[in-house]
C-alpha cells in the first residue's frame, strides 16, 4: 500500500449495518447496508470514494447514496458501501464511513454486467486517490465486451464461465465461498448445492490452460472457495 495522504473529509457518515435486499450480493457485488434514520442529513445522491471504519479498523471503498435505477424502480434511499478487499459478515456493527471524493452520478445501466464494469472501475479509481498498489494481472477482462484477453490471445468462455471468473478477476484480494458464487451468478439461493460452481470453475480452468498452461488463474481455498490468482510477468 502506497502512502496516503491526510484529507479532509467532505462528509461523514455513522449508523449501523443492517440487512438489504442482498441484491449486491445476487451480482456478485456484496455492500454493507448503512442505516438511514433521517434523509435530510445526507449529501447528494452518487457515487463516492470512502474510508471506512469498523471495528477499530480503516478500509477503503466506494459508497452509493441514493435509490439503484439498474437493480430496481424502488426510490428508497439506500447508503451502500462496497469495501476493498473485504468479505464477510458484519451485521448489527457500528461502521462510520468518510466521503471524501464524488465519482459520478447515479446512473441506469442497461444491463448488470455493465454496471459491474462500472463498480470495477470506480474501486480502481478509489485505490488511486488512496495510493493503494493495484494487482497486475497477464489476464484482462471487459465486462462491456464480455472479453477475455491472456496476452495477445482472446479466450471463448460461456456466459456463466464469464461471470464467475469476472467476479473473481473484480476483487483479487478476496476469497469467495462456492455459495457466494453461485449466489451471484446464478442469481438464487444455493441451499447448500454448489456442484455447477465447481464444474463451471472446472471448464473456465480448462480453457484458460490452453493459453496459460504454466499458471492457473483461479486458485481454490481448501474448504472455502476460490479466489482469483493473477498472472504477472510476461
Amino acid at each position: 500500500m502506497g502512502q496516503i495522504t491526510e484529507r479532509k473529509p467532505l462528509h461523514t457518515l455513522s449508523g449501523k449495518v443492517i440487512h438489504g435486499r442482498g441484491i449486491g450480493k445476487l451480482v456478485g457485488m456484496p455492500t454493507a447496508n448503512m442505516e438511514v434514520s433521517d434523509e435530510s442529513t445526507l449529501p447528494p445522491s452518487g457515487v463516492y470514494i470512502t474510508e471506512i471504519l469498523l471495528d477499530g479498523q480503516t478500509y477503503y471503498g466506494i459508497t452509493n447514496i441514493g435509490t439503484r435505477p439498474t437493480v430496481d424502480n424502488d426510490k428508497e434511499i439506500s447508503v451502500e458501501t462496497h469495501i476493498l478487499n473485504f468479505n464477510e459478515e458484519i451485521y448489527g456493527k457500528s461502521i462510520r464511513i468518510q466521503l471524501f471524493s464524488k465519482l459520478r452520478s447515479q446512473k441506469k445501466f442497461e444491463n448488470f454486467s455493465l454496471l459491474l464494469e462500472q463498480i470495477r472501475m470506480d474501486c480502481i479509481a478509489a485505490r488511486n486517490f488512496f495510493g493503494i498498489e493495484q494487482t497486475i494481472s497477464r489476464l484482462y477482462m471487459n465486462a462491456a465486451k464480455r472479453q477475455v484477453i491472456i496476452g495477445d490471445h482472446e479466450v471463448y468462455l460461456s456466459a456463466k464461465e464469464f461471470d464467475i471468473l469476472y467476479m473473481l478477476y473484480s476483487d483479487p484480494d478476496i476469497a469467495y465461498t462456492k455459495e457466494q458464487i453461485y449466489e451471484a451468478v446464478w442469481h438464487e439461493p444455493s441451499n447448500g448445492c454448489c456442484h455447477a460452481v465447481e464444474n463451471t470453475i472446472f471448464q473456465i480452468r480448462k480453457r484458460l490452460k490452453d493459453y496459460s498452461r504454466e499458471h492457473d488463474f483461479i486458485k481454490t481455498v481448501i474448504g472455502f472457495g476460490y479466489k482469483f490468482n493473477a498472472g504477472q510477468g510476461n
